[in-house]
């Protein structure tokens, strides 16, 4: 846990909070409709395929592809420069939901399309663990 982490926080809200505490115990919690099965990622308050407010929580595998990505060398917002460059993700997991996330413990240019990779949780304040992912070896 990091006690200078300076960067912009989530603010969960009452529809996302559980998902929120699955990161503080390092799982990879999705939300399923009851009505029709539907996995939403982000969290809505609603089901974004059939509008039910019915849903319930279900953990993924954690492990995806990498369906597409983009890197920054310069030009990072002020929080951000630091940490340049760095590697956002799309990552098709294996549930079939797409997430955005930032790659770790991995160079740059060694990121690929259809690279596997698994979740990783960094505790980076007290209350906030971010999921995080890492190529699978």
């Amino acid at each position: 846990m990091s006690l200078d982490y300076n960067k912009p926080l989530p603010k969960p809200q009452k529809w996302s909070q559980e998902f929120w505490n699955g990161t503080k115990i390092n799982k990879l919690l999705l939300k399923k409709c009851k009505e029709c099965g539907h996995l939403d990622f982000p969290p809505y308050m609603f089901c974004t395929e059939c509008m039910s407010p019915e849903s319930e929580w279900v953990e993924s595998t954690g492990k995806g592809i990498i369906y597409s990505f983009s890197t920054t060398y310069l030009g990072a917002p002020p929080a951000f420069i630091k940490g340049q460059p760095y590697t956002l993700i799309f990552v098709d997991l294996e549930e079939g939901v797409r997430i955005l996330s930032k790659i770790v413990d991995c160079e740059v240019t060694d990121v690929k399309i259809g690279m596997k990779v698994e979740a990783v949780f960094d505790a980076v304040t007290e209350d906030t663990t971010l999921v995080m992912f890492r190529p699978v070896k």
